[in-house]
Order: structure tokens, then C-alpha cells, then sequence
């Protein structure tokens, strides 16, 4: 080997240590970022005329584990599905609160039954009269928060699906610009870093979607939902939704008055793990717009139902006649059984007991309808209305109730089965966040970065650039004395 020809090997050794060093540096300065991807520097001999002329970096690459990420992606999106189910039916839980909890509603039924009682054991008394409006009040007050909550965690869940869609319609563009940038620079540069940020897009899009990624020429991807429908195949597809700002309980997807999502113009239903978007937190989103909140909805509306039916029934206050409303009303009207929908809001006290609007407590002793106050002691009408919320009748099909209950019986019913619900759902949320975070784990042990091992290869660059300049140094005290002679 000529004296050329091993400088010029030892020179190409210390640009190669050179570039390994710099990329160790890189991983060890990214330790912490969780979207980085470990870089390694792969070499190759240097050949010349048939001869060997050192060493040459032939890539960078980056880590990749395409079974781990996939994994891990489908795990996240199973964990979006459920914690936004999850946070729902908790939320909503919390409306109805806990047997027994102060300000829960089955409190509030059973704190009205106790003080129809104290009238009823003291038909005289005018406090307890009172007692009885106040805690009459405050329990459709309490049903029409309710009712007014639920509509608002409906127009939530259609907000955010306009910011989920905005989401992935904006990652979308991006990971395109993306893969035209590395198709650009493919195979002339380094492309790691692009590879990185466009990993990081599609990690957004996979809590909401979950997708499946396909190679494509130049280093492309393209991205499909798991169950389908093309989001980027070269260029991105667009997702529309139309956001609702106000929602009533009558609104819905199949009326038309609630939007769907289309994607380039075509309606992608929604569905139960079988639509083409479905598995994410966008279709767990509609659930609960579509689904949770209206059937939750719906239990709130017949516990109002059974409550109004309860004392607008002429044998229980026989001073009505057919049609009137009794102590609880439809917005001050009599309550017709084709109105149940949206009841839970418009629930109210009979104006004809409350001396703020002009009524008199004395009809609560002695009949909504009753045109002159009878004897002060006289207990008879508040005893049945006592019996009427003892009674025990068969629950709506929309309570999710089997037993025959009372009305207090109803509201603990309802709000136990929420409970039960949302305890339900968030074992599944806990399950699938435990899945997620092993799989994540397992994903960054094998593409993360290890600084234990960055630091041997340190050393091992050390070695090597030291070896290198021993031989420039070396073949330079040759030539010094090869000019000498």
C-alpha cells in the first residue's frame, strides 16, 4: 500500500468518526424526547480501481420497529375510544351524584318525600308547608340542571368533533408536505429528521383514528383508517363536519339536524366498531353526542315523567279534574304523555302553590284545585301524596330499571345504574391505558435511545479516531523523512 493511499484511508477513518460521533451526540441530546427515533451510522468500504481506499458512511437510519409502533397505535386508539366514553359517563354520573351524597337527586326526591311527611304529621304548620315547596322546588330545579348539563356535554362532544376532525384534516397536509419533502431528497440525504416529525403526525391521527400505514416508492407512506377508507394515498383527503354551537334534546344525526362526517364528499356512518372511522376517540365523540347523552337523557326524562304522572293523577288529588296539571308541571302545563322528550327540562311547580307567583300554600293541604282552604287539620291530601311517592310502579323501559320502585326508589335506581356505567367503562379505560403504556415501552426500548450504550460507542469513536490520527501522524513523520534524504 502506497503512503497515498493509507493517508488517504486514515483520513476517510476520521471523517467516518467524525459523523458516527456527531450522530451519538444527536441520540444522546434526544435522550428525552420521546418522538426520536435512535440514529446509527452504517459504513461501508471505500473502493478505488479495484482497491480498497477506506471506509465510507453509506446511511443514517433510524430505529424502526414497524410491528411495535403499529401495536402501540392500535392500542392508543382503543385507549382514545375508551377514556372518551369513559370521561362521559363519568361526568354524567356526577349530574345525578351518589345515593345518599348530599345535593344528589335521589337526596333531593327523598328530602321532598320526608318533608311531604312533616306536613302530613303537622297539617297546620305553615313552615312545613313551606318545607314542602322549597324541597319540591329544589328537586325540579335540580332535574332541570340535569337535563340543561346533559345538552351542554352533547354540544361539548359536537365541538370536539369539529376539533378532531380539524386535527386530523391539518396532520393530514402535513405528513403529504412531508412525504413530498423526502421524496425529494430521497436517497441523496439525511431524512431521519422528516422521518421523526412525520411519525409524530401520525401518532396524532391514531388516538382518533386508527389507521394502518403502507410504504410506498421514495420513501412515502400512505395512511388508511384500519377498517378502510383512504385518508392519504399521495395527496390528503379531506374530512368535513358541520358543527351544531346549540343543541336540543330533539336534534339528531337522523333527522338531519346534527352533521356527520363525510370524507371528499362521501357520508362516513358512524357506527358501532363497524363503520370505516370507527375505533378512535372521533367515533367514541359521537357515541356520546348520539348515544350516551341522549339515552341518559332519556332515564332523566321518565324519572320527571313518573314524578309528574304521580301527582297529576286525579286519585291522589282528587280536587284536579281530568287535564289539570297537578303539583309538578310541564312548564306550567298539564303533562301529555306524546311530550316525554325533553320533560327532565321543562319540569316545574304548580303556580298555583307558591305565593311568588301568586299562589297559596294551603292547596298543598288541601288540593291543587281546591277554591277555599279546608280545616288546618286536615291530613288526608298530604297523606296521598305521600303514599304516591311511596307507591311502587313498573319504571319506563328508558329508566333501564327491571323492579317496580318508588319515586325515590327510581331516582337511587337511575343513578346507580349510572354509576355502574361509568365504574364499567373506566375499568376498561384503566385496562387499555395500562396495555398502552407497556406496548409504548416496549416500542421505545427497541427504537429509544440507551445512553449506556451511546457511551461505549463514544468510546469505541475514541478508539478509532485516536488509531486514525496515529496513522496520519505516523505516514507524516515518513514523509518528513523521505524529504530529509
Amino acid at each position: 500500500m502506497s503512503l497515498s493511499t493509507a493517508l488517504s484511508s486514515a483520513y476517510s477513518g476520521l471523517t467516518t468518526v467524525s459523523r458516527t460521533a456527531e450522530t451519538v451526540s444527536d441520540n444522546v441530546a434526544n435522550a428525552m424526547n420521546e418522538g426520536y427515533a435512535r440514529r446509527s451510522v452504517t459504513t461501508a468500504q471505500r473502493i478505488a480501481n479495484g482497491q480498497g481506499m477506506g471506509v465510507r458512511v453509506e446511511t443514517v437510519s433510524r430505529a424502526v420497529d414497524a410491528l411495535a409502533t403499529a401495536t402501540r397505535r392500535a392500542s392508543g386508539a382503543e385507549l382514545g375510544h375508551s377514556q372518551t366514553r369513559s370521561d362521559a359517563l363519568v361526568r354524567l354520573g356526577e349530574l345525578l351524584g351518589l345515593p345518599g351524597d348530599t345535593g344528589a337527586i335521589s337526596s333531593k326526591m327523598l328530602a321532598f318525600e320526608n318533608s311531604l311527611r312533616g306536613a302530613a304529621d303537622a297539617p297546620h304548620s305553615v313552615p312545613a308547608q313551606q318545607n314542602v315547596l322549597a324541597r319540591a322546588s329544589g328537586l325540579a330545579a335540580g332535574i332541570n340542571s340535569i337535563s340543561t348539563q346533559t345538552s351542554a356535554v352533547r354540544m361539548e362532544a359536537d365541538a370536539s368533533i369539529a376539533q378532531q376532525v380539524q386535527s386530523v384534516n391539518s396532520a393530514l397536509k402535513q405528513i403529504e408536505a412531508v412525504n413530498n419533502a423526502i421524496r425529494i431528497r430521497g436517497g441523496s440525504a439525511d431524512t431521519a429528521a422528516l422521518e421523526d416529525e412525520r411519525k409524530r403526525l401520525i401518532d396524532q391521527i391514531s388516538s382518533i383514528i386508527p389507521i394502518k400505514t403502507v410504504p410506498r416508492d421514495h420513501g412515502t407512506l400512505a395512511i388508511y383508517a384500519k377498517n378502510g377508507a383512504t385518508l392519504l394515498e399521495g395527496s390528503a383527503q379531506l374530512m368535513e363536519f358541520t358543527p351544531t354551537p346549540v343543541i336540543t334534546h330533539d336534534m339528531t344525526l337522523a333527522s338531519g339536524a346534527l352533521s356527520g362526517i363525510t370524507l371528499n364528499g362521501r357520508p362516513m356512518p358512524m357506527r358501532d366498531g363497524t363503520g370505516m372511522l370507527d375505533g378512535g376517540s372521533l367515533s367514541a365523540t359521537f357515541q356520546v353526542r348520539d348515544v350516551i347523552a341522549p339515552e341518559f337523557n332519556a332515564r332523566i326524562d321518565a324519572m320527571a315523567r313518573d314524578l309528574v304522572e304521580r301527582f297529576q293523577d286525579v286519585t291522589v288529588d282528587p280536587s284536579l279534574a281530568p287535564g289539570d296539571a297537578g303539583l309538578f308541571t310541564d312548564a306550567g302545563a298539564a303533562f301529555a304523555p306524546v311530550d316525554e322528550l325533553g320533560l327532565a327540562g321543562r319540569i316545574s311547580i304548580n303556580a298555583a302553590v307558591d305565593p311568588a307567583q301568586g299562589g297559596d300554600l294551603w292547596r298543598l293541604r288541601d288540593g291543587i284545585g281546591a277554591v277555599a282552604p279546608g280545616p288546618t287539620g286536615d291530613d288526608t291530601q298530604l297523606r296521598r301524596m305521600v303514599d304516591t311517592m311511596t307507591t311502587a310502579r313498573v319504571p319506563s323501559a328508558a329508566t333501564g330499571l327491571g323492579n317496580m320502585v318508588s319515586a325515590t326508589g327510581m331516582a337511587e335506581g337511575i343513578s346507580s345504574l349510572a354509576t355502574s356505567l361509568a365504574s364499567a367503562e373506566e375499568g376498561q379505560t384503566v385496562y387499555h391505558s395500562g396495555q398502552f403504556s407497556i406496548l409504548r415501552e416496549s416500542e421505545l426500548s427497541s427504537t429509544g435511545v440507551d445512553t449506556d450504550y451511546e457511551m461505549q460507542q463514544l468510546l469505541m469513536v475514541e478508539q478509532a479516531y485516536g488509531a486514525n490520527a496515529k496513522v496520519i501522524s505516523t505516514i507524516d513523520g515518513l514523509m518528513q523523512t523521505l524529504l530529509e534524504m
